[in-house]
């Protein structure tokens, strides 16, 4: 069985993810679109939710992928946006969506 890892990248247009093996060979990738919410000129948000829902979508596609069939999931590696608010009550519940 071939151990590979994950990459995650959450941008503001889609979620992306990766599968490579150790010698740095693309296994299988897989995207899913994000929506961006622009209630006014130059102003714009995301929900959080649908970051976690896409990013949830992309690792059960990449795991029901053929070409995953042998492959063991040995690390995920996770980057995300820069300069984004995302504002929390104080028990940490999601106040409203993404400030971007």
């Amino acid at each position: 069985m071939e151990n590979v890892v994950l990459g995650i990248d959450l941008g503001t247009s889609s979620v992306k993810t990766i599968a490579v093996n150790k010698q740095g060979e693309v296994i299988t990738t897989v995207s899913e679109p994000l929506e961006l919410i622009q209630n006014f000129p130059g102003y714009n948000e995301q929900d959080p939710e649908a970051w976690f829902e896409a990013t949830k979508k992309t690792i059960t596609a990449i795991t029901q992928d053929s070409a995953m069939q042998d492959k063991r999931i040995e690390g995920i590696s996770f980057s995300g946006q820069m300069h984004g608010l995302v504002p929390l009550d104080k028990s940490r519940n999601l106040i409203r969506n993404a400030i971007l």
